[in-house]
């Protein structure tokens, strides 16, 4: 092959030419993709995969940990568990949630806290009063007070949630999510039968995914509980939404004199030891805990993300290496392109940066396929056991999973995305490159003679 047909047949030589402008680069690299489709198609098939493969554990650990509707405080809001037991009895008696008056006497005054509400969860059927078909199938349901929706930022499309004087005086009011209200045929001010009671819908909301796990219901209605007398024992699984500035720790700071005060209230009141334990955990650490660390520290949590994050490497890491070798392939059929650029002039590291460059554009092409891919993934499988066992209750039913874009589309995945795609193009394209480009410029220009 001759100078004359070497300047010809390569567009990188044309295009530098015409100038090294961000345009111009990205002209330069679409001209390679035509140039040799099926390199192109084979990068770009591979960059997917990888990218896939990284992207569904990207996406797993977003929906549970990221801000989605209608949890959109889960960076403040702590699950606080308690634990009561007395030394006289044996192995002690252990009760893991609280009452309604540990809510309001002791939760709901603390200066750091806005919101504290207690839950419980349950399923229930669920049919509209003097309806002539009737669905016998279980709902999920929370039983929840009026600060529930201070807490989860539901979208009522109607109506609005049940009051504080609803909720003291036990009337039978329930808040529906529209998927149900279509179901059943309700609409508000309807009366349903749920389980052997009948409860007037007040409200009615725009439904979360059942993948966002700890605030999904079908329905959800008021608690009815009777609580000991002065006591914060009880069945409520208590949540805290934080100010903002403050964080767990200033929560168990100012907590603690009021739990101590409490324990030795008891304690005098049955004439023996009372414990009274308390512990408060992000919701990181409740919905990513591989080592259940008694303590919530930086360390810990970097140790929690670390197995996810060695798993997206190595699915990175493993198409690189069939990538490594393709580049090299191609780089070496490029190595006559090099040696001219070379003798006009172009130095080592500014040819690897334009390698590098043709090699990224290929390599987002291929992580927007892969983002696509991931997405048509977790669809496919939403109603598996492994969506079961990550994010739902273990009595959710798995027959409506909604997929909802915001799951799929933050800053945050936005940024990994794009940060996968670096270290990916980096890891295929670097080493061939940097051991082509240091190649003589007469063996370069001698190549293919």
């Amino acid at each position: 092959m001759n100078t004359s047909s070497q300047i010809h047949s390569t567009p990188s030589l044309i295009g530098r030419v015409r100038g090294g402008s961000v345009w111009g680069l990205l002209s330069h690299s679409f001209a390679l993709i035509r140039e040799d489709k099926l390199f192109s198609a084979i990068y770009i098939a591979g960059t997917a995969v990888a990218i896939a493969s990284a992207m569904v554990i990207a996406i797993v650990l977003n929906i549970m940990l990221a801000n989605i509707y209608p949890e959109t405080h889960r960076d403040r809001t702590l699950y606080v568990t308690t634990v009561h037991f007395k030394d006289s009895e044996a192995g002690g008696t252990y009760h893991g949630g609280c009452s309604t008056l540990a809510i309001d006497e002791l939760f709901s005054r603390l200066e750091c806290v806005e919101v504290a509400t207690g839950v419980l969860t349950g399923m229930q059927t669920i049919t509209l009063k003097d309806s002539l078909t009737s669905d016998p199938s279980l709902k999920d349901c929370i039983y929840c007070d009026p600060r529930f929706f201070q807490l989860y930022d539901f979208h009522f499309l109607e109506g609005r949630p049940f009051n504080e004087q609803e909720f003291r005086s036990h009337e039978p009011v329930c808040v529906i999510t529209e998927a149900l209200a279509h179901k059943l045929g309700a609409s508000l001010g309807s009366t349903l039968q749920i389980s052997n009671a009948f409860f007037r819908v007040v409200g009615i909301v725009e439904g979360a995914s059942q993948l966002v796990g700890l605030s999904y219901a079908e329905c959800y209605t008021p608690y009815f509980l009777s609580d000991a007398a002065n006591s914060y024992e009880g069945d409520l699984n208590v949540r805290v939404l934080l100010k903002k500035g403050f964080s767990r720790e200033d929560f168990l700071k100012e907590v603690e004199p009021l739990r101590r005060r409490y324990e030795a209230t008891q304690t005098s009141a049955e004439g023996e030891p009372v414990h009274f334990v308390m512990a408060a955990h992000s919701h990181f650490f409740v919905r990513l805990n591989f080592f259940n660390p008694d303590e919530e520290s930086a360390t810990n949590k970097a140790k929690n993300l670390m197995p996810p994050a060695i798993l997206m490497l190595i699915f990175l890491l493993l198409p690189a290496l069939n990538l490594t070798g393709l580049v090299s392939n191609r780089m070496e059929a490029r190595l006559p392109e090099m040696g001219i650029r070379k003798a006009f002039g172009a130095k080592r590291r500014t040819l690897l940066f334009e390698v590098i460059h043709e090699n990224l554009v290929l390599t987002l092409c291929g992580g927007l396929v892969g983002w696509l891919l991931s997405w048509l993934f977790l669809i496919a499988v939403r109603y598996s056991d492994f969506v079961r066992v990550t994010f739902l209750r273990n009595f959710s039913t798995v027959d409506s999973v909604a997929i909802e874009f915001d799951m799929f589309f933050t800053p945050t995945l936005f940024l990994i995305v794009f940060l996968c795609c670096v270290v990916l193009n980096l890891m295929v394209a670097l080493i061939p490159s940097w051991t082509s480009l240091r190649k003589p410029i007469v063996e370069s220009l001698n190549q293919k003679k």
